[in-house]
């Protein structure tokens, strides 16, 4: 794809997390902090007090409410849970979306799902599984949507810390619970079958999980044991259409050989308007294999011993259609013979000087790409462990492998248009905004009205390994208001690597039409932008994603590519081994004064980190011969995270929260990599251009003449954060409470990728550390069902589920662009200042439905800096809402029939950003898929 000569940095706040061991506390004092929640089979329910409630048959999304109101209440720390309903049944398709519908979480969405999980505006969050650490392949932490939802007892998100917990995680912890063989009484047997079809794909995939558990007495005690598989596939489409960030002007004079760009005769100069834009089809396969196994033996009433083992997969098969439609002039300098880029029919916004429509005549000629992208990810987790308990004193010990490898390859095949055709451009659709354009008197249907540019290809691979082992220690104390002590020690050895290649083989002067290539299967009808009609580019000749696959080898000699997949680039690759060694200790107290019941906890966790990173850095200079020299970097600190909570019982039903936590996350080891590469500067040969006279130093030729390069940076600190919470809690039945909370973050060290130009003649591209970021704001919720005495039994069945936060984020983001920055760039990228759920609900024992709107209002996504405009704004996405709907139906004991929609609305993400001192104009408008599942569940 053409390539424009323009600057642009982008700053990206890193999801950066290790992970945490989630832990809470049950009712009795006497049980340690460090046990986990068991799962709503398990549990004895919490007594009514009022005759009405015990009537009550609690099941299904009562109980799910029921059990989660009970963790949240009864926890040592601010924790928010979401309980399962039922076996392999979370209140929503995908984990991760389940998520978004607690207070204070926001999710970002595409590829079919939900991801990138914030809370509280802070995006580095610990992830575990039964209180495990658990990664995926190099990174900090597991994506939640890579748990199926069959597979998922609760969600447990902690938002405030504890000294027991696995450090890291400046957001809190989520911590993802599954079952074992001892929740369930006896032999038990559960599953289900559904099919998803997504709207705009035209496509679905059948999803199911099947668990068996059984337990028995035996000579040598009780013993049980859980398998459970599960398989989750979509077949996803998401459709964009999207401008350029560089906004042009009319009639502007071309500094590099004096000629007007943009050529508007007859209209004022100054217009401006988006120099480009695009569309963009990204279809995709993906499904999650995963098992999960877990025995549990009882030898004595007071020891139990137990093993472990999970599976996760990951396969995805993606296929990218992208167009890039310039309004701007062929690459520069423009020969003299070459008409120049006419722009007429101009129309603007009333009152400004924003083109609104106009017709674009002799712009370089329309280009992109068709993408065949295959990802696969393997992690395998083993793990055991055993837990005795006598009178006050309970030990455990814990010790388990991880080992996870994830595998990219990607191929593209670049095309361009033949000509440049004639198009009339719109910058703000009439529905939901945007840009389109129409191609006049030229078919891009027609394969013989393209030709082929090039082959690029990629692949990486990248794993992760570690051993981690804990014990911990809890004994209740009889010394007055100290009730227990708590301590413990954990060793962890993570190994961690990455290798990559890429190869480029450009075939812009074989000028062969696309239906020319070896194998080529070419493709107009693919089906996009199916909820608007207003884009008429959505049907375009392109090459089908199983003709490259098939037939790569022809491909590449056709392309005079190297044979077979591209080499792997020393200076893309490092290893990485990193050390941890943690002690902790914490003290519970607890008194009655007067009537009013105060309890918390006061801890300290410390934390030693050596870590070392091998790699390759790349010199090319010229006349030289390319050096990939090796290098070498260590570090070594130590961390002291406090942590103290109060908990305030005023009656039975109210209580009030205080706490405070200090929280850091690890930089990623990619952005640890000790690597730099330097490229060559680039050289002038052509004397009509200004900067071939060395002489000349304007900024544009300095800047011009710089030699190039990325790097990572191993003095990298970590991420850390200072929590302040307090929360009132009133809990006035078994699934009814009203809570609100104040909470603040007081964060230092986001990571940057930022341009470092403090080396005369060079600009090196690499990650640092930003200054203080404050994160405040408040949260409340409500949830009940109408359990009132008098209304009739149907009635009862309504319930409620309502939660909305406010957050305002203000930070230190860009110190090295201190000459660019204006009040807007102070806003923190992922954090949406409102957001709500509302959830409606209805259930009686054959009949259930919820009807979910989320909400969330607009946030940064990114700041930008280009060549027209000094000014780094920010790219937003506006405020937007989703519907999702379920309901099923249990015409017989342990049968059920469900039904979902997901995005029921089919309303699109809309991007804009600023320009100037605030003209705006649209980014991208993003239609999701929108999903229908159909299934069953039984359980025996």
């Amino acid at each position: 794809m053409r390539a424009k000569a323009f600057l642009c940095a982008t700053v990206a706040i890193v999801a950066l997390t290790s992970q945490s061991r989630a832990l809470a506390q049950t009712a009795t004092e006497a049980e340690a902090s460090t046990a986990p929640v068991q799962s709503p089979e398990a549990q004895t329910p919490v007594e009514a007090s009022a005759d009405q409630e015990d009537a009550i048959v609690v099941t299904g999304l009562r109980r799910s409410l029921e059990s989660s109101q009970r963790i949240k209440r009864e926890s040592e720390g601010i924790v928010d849970a979401i309980v399962a309903e039922d076996i392999g049944k979370l209140p929503d398709t995908f984990a991760s979306s389940a998520l978004q519908r607690v207070a204070g979480v926001n999710v970002t969405r595409g590829g079919g799902e939900a991801a990138g999980v914030t809370v509280r505006g802070l995006p580095d969050l610990t992830t575990t599984y039964n209180g495990r650490q658990i990664f995926t392949a190099e990174g900090r932490y597991v994506q939640i949507q890579d748990f199926p939802a069959g597979t998922v007892a609760a969600l447990e998100v902690y938002k405030s810390g504890l000294a027991p917990q696995i450090e890291g995680g400046i957001a809190g912890a989520v911590n993802v619970r599954g079952r074992k063989p001892f929740d369930f009484n006896g032999f038990e047997i559960s599953g289900s079958l559904n099919y998803v079809h997504s709207e705009q794909s035209q496509g679905g995939a059948p999803n199911g999980n099947l668990l068996i558990s059984n337990r028995w007495d035996t000579g040598i005690g009780e013993m049980g044991l859980l398998v459970n598989a599960s398989y989750v596939g979509i077949d996803f489409l998401d459709s964009t259409r999207e401008q350029s960030l560089v906004i042009a002007r009319t009639n502007q004079i071309n500094p590099d050989n004096g000629r007007i760009s943009n050529y508007a005769p007859g209209y004022a100069a100054g217009l401006r308007f988006p120099d480009a834009q695009g569309n963009f089809l990204g279809y995709g396969k993906r499904w999650r294999p995963s098992a999960n196994a877990a025995f549990q033996w009882k030898p004595t009433p007071e020891l139990e011993i137990y093993a472990d083992g999970l599976y996760q997969g990951f396969r995805s098969q993606d296929y990218n259609r992208w167009m890039f439609i310039p309004i701007f002039g062929p690459t520069l300098p423009n020969p003299e013979n070459q008409p120049p880029l006419t722009l007429s029919n101009i129309t603007t916004f009333p009152g400004t000087n924003q083109i609104s429509s106009m017709t674009v005549t002799n712009a370089a000629n329309p280009d992109g790409w068709t993408g065949s992208f295959n990802g696969k990810t393997d992690t395998y987790q083993a793990g055991g462990g055993a837990i005795w308990t006598r009178d006050r004193l309970r030990i455990s010990a814990d010790l388990a492998y991880t080992d996870s490898q994830y595998t990219a390859d990607n191929v593209n095949v670049d095309y361009s248009m033949l000509g440049s055709p004639v198009r009339n451009v719109q910058f703000e659709a009439t529905r939901d905004g945007g840009p389109t354009q129409t191609f006049v008197n030229y078919d891009i249907t027609n394969p013989a009205n393209f030709t082929t540019r090039g082959l690029w290809q990629e692949r990486s691979v990248v794993t992760g390994k570690d051993w981690q082992a804990r014990t911990d220690l809890s004994y209740d104390l009889d010394l007055g208001f100290l009730r227990r002590i708590d301590v413990g020690i954990r060793y962890a050895d993570r190994k961690a690597g990455r290798d990559l290649g890429n190869v480029y083989a450009n075939g812009q002067g074989i000028g062969v039409p696309l239906a020319s290539l070896p194998g080529a299967e070419v493709k107009t009808s693919l089906p996009g932008f199916t909820y608007n009609r207003v884009q008429p580019n959505v049907f375009y000749a392109t090459v089908t994603r199983d003709s490259i696959r098939d037939n790569l080898t022809e491909l590449r000699s056709f392309f005079g590519a190297p044979a077979g997949q591209p080499a792997f680039n020393p200076s893309e690759n490092f290893r990485a081994n990193e050390k941890s060694y943690a002690a902790y200790a914490q003290l519970k107290y607890g008194f009655d004064l007067g009537g009013t019941v105060i309890d918390g906890v006061v801890g300290l966790r410390a934390v030693k980190t050596k870590t070392k990173i091998d790699g390759f850095s790349r010199v090319e200079l010229p006349n030289v011969p390319v050096t990939n020299p090796a290098v070498s970097a260590e570090s070594e600190y130590t961390d002291y995270l406090p942590n103290a909570s109060a908990r305030i019982g005023l009656s039975d039903k109210l209580q009030v929260r205080f706490a405070y936590t200090q929280t850091r996350t690890r930089p990623n080891f990619f952005d640890l990599r000790p690597n730099t590469t330097l490229f060559q500067p680039p050289t002038f040969t052509d004397p009509a251009d200004p900067c071939f006279d060395a002489a000349n130093v304007t900024e544009p030729c300095i800047e011009r003449r710089r030699r190039g390069g990325s790097a990572g940076n191993p003095d990298l600190k970590p991420l850390t954060s200072d929590n302040y919470d307090a929360s009132f809690e009133y809990y006035f039945s078994r699934t009814g409470s009203f809570t609100a909370a104040v909470f603040r973050h007081d964060a230092a060290g986001f990571l940057a990728t930022v341009a470092d130009r403090s080396q005369p003649g060079l600009r090196i591209d690499r990650p640092v550390n930003l200054g203080q970021t404050r994160l405040q704001g408040a949260e409340v919720t409500f949830t009940s069902f109408l359990d009132i005495d008098g209304l009739p039994e149907w009635m009862k069945g309504f319930g409620l589920q309502a939660n909305g936060t406010y957050i305002d984020a203000k930070g230190d983001l860009q110190p090295n662009f201190a000459s660019t920055l204006n009040n807007e760039q102070q806003e923190f990228p992922g954090v949406s200042k409102w957001a709500y759920n509302l959830v409606a609900l209805y259930e009686k024992p054959q009949f259930s439905a919820r009807l979910a709107y989320n909400y969330r209002s607009k946030f940064v996504t990114g700041y930008t800096l280009e060549t027209f405009d000094p000014i780094a704004h920010a790219i937003k996405e506006k405020g937007r809402g989703q519907l999702d709907f379920s309901t099923s139906v249990t015409p017989v004991p342990n049968i059920t029939l469900a039904f979902d929609i997901v995005n029921v609305l089919g309303n699109p993400l809309q991007r804009e950003r600023a320009y100037d001192t605030g003209d705006v104009y649209a980014r991208q408008i993003l239609y999701l898929e929108r999903s229908y599942s159909l299934g069953v569940r039984f359980r025996f």
